[in-house]
């Protein structure tokens, strides 16, 4: 029963994110996706931490992600300790999805990334610099929600 229900989740995300993965945030290489995740906040940070749990794009494209679940379970962790306010019970769903799919022996990568990006989302909330409402964004625009 758990399976087909992993399963199913796992078929609407990539059903649902691969017709509107394009134009929505993070954009670039990943990179440029970090950053963004860094400033931009909760939403971008779970496009980000989802980008990584099912990959985007091929290498050498302008806008390739790895499939990597320690940086996604990483993202999740991240986005979990960053955003008190904003996370729900599919932020805490997804953390434990993801960081299952982690080995034991990777779990120090993960925290190494988690306080890696702890302190620049610390110091971009600390200048005002964080999840600030850009007046170019349209207004109802739609976001990728990795939920069941």
């Amino acid at each position: 029963m758990k399976l087909k229900t992993l399963s199913a989740i796992l078929f609407c995300e990539v059903a649902f994110s691969s017709s509107t993965l394009a134009g929505f945030k993070p954009e670039g290489n990943e990179s440029e996706a970090i950053a963004e995740a860094v400033k931009d906040g909760y939403q971008v940070q779970r496009n980000l931490a989802f980008n990584y749990r099912m990959g985007r794009g091929k290498p050498g494209d302008a806008d390739y992600i790895p499939k990597d679940f320690v940086k996604a379970c990483a993202w999740r962790k991240i986005l979990l300790v960053s955003n008190p306010d904003k996370i729900n019970d599919t932020d805490s769903m997804n953390e434990r999805y993801e960081c299952g799919e982690v080995k034991r022996e990777q779990d120090v990568d993960v925290w190494r990334t988690v306080h890696k990006y702890l302190p620049l989302i610390n110091n971009a909330k600390s200048k005002g610099e964080y999840m600030v409402v850009k007046e170019d964004d349209e207004p109802g625009e739609l976001q990728i929600i990795d939920v069941p």
